[in-house]
């Protein structure tokens, strides 16, 4: 394994690269797509949604008192020895959809891309191709994702709807990473561009 002919653009793509998987991994899983607050009476309640799971935080006089989660994949949930149906719009699974093939497709340019520039024998221009494709892939999966999840949150739960005095709703830190892996999957494509026009591997 020799690093000699790599060009600076694809080792300069491997750190990047990872950071996009790792920050759309976090996203991905986390429960801070929107979070929705509520005090009263010094006691705190805190909502968080995100695309597999929503919580309730519960925080009486400064100290959190209780941190439940309930998981979003069925429409059914058993809280307390009952079931009850909590209805998730179309647009809610198709953000789920588009962003879990947002994660398969920079999790394979990430690894089509390490193996590109630690094996010799993988360092050729239809890999490099490749690594765009998935990475351009990514971008667009992401980006679709928080684009659906953002506008419909604005319709719908966002600050057009009225809420209840006391009560507050924002998009969280979970979206925003996500939009941040998006940025760097459009990077990641942007340097597997100039690496097919650098690179004198040509056999296919």
């Amino acid at each position: 394994m020799s690093l000699e002919n790599v060009s600076m653009v694809a080792k300069i793509m491997m750190p990047i690269m990872f950071l996009a998987v790792v920050l759309q991994i976090v996203g991905f899983s986390t429960t801070a797509w929107v979070t929705t607050s509520h005090s009263a009476r010094g006691v705190s309640h805190t909502f968080g949604l995100g695309l597999w799971r929503r919580c309730v935080s519960i925080t009486l006089g400064g100290l959190l008192n209780g941190d439940q989660c309930i998981p979003t994949a069925s429409d059914e949930v058993t809280v307390n020895g009952q079931t009850v149906k909590i209805k998730y719009p179309s647009w809610y699974r198709g953000a789920e959809a588009v962003e879990t093939l947002g994660l398969l497709a920079v999790l394979a340019a990430m690894v089509l891309h390490f193996g590109y520039v630690l094996l010799e024998e993988l360092r050729k221009r239809a890999i490099i191709m490749g690594v765009l494709a998935l990475s351009i892939g990514a971008a667009v999966m992401i980006a679709v994702g928080v684009i659906i999840f953002g506008a419909k949150y604005e319709d719908e739960i966002g600050p057009n709807i009225s809420l209840p005095a006391g009560i507050t709703s924002s998009l969280s830190w979970s979206f925003g990473v996500c939009i941040g892996a998006a940025v760097l999957a459009i990077i990641s494509s942007a340097c597997a561009g100039l690496e097919m026009q650098n690179t004198r591997l040509m056999a296919y």
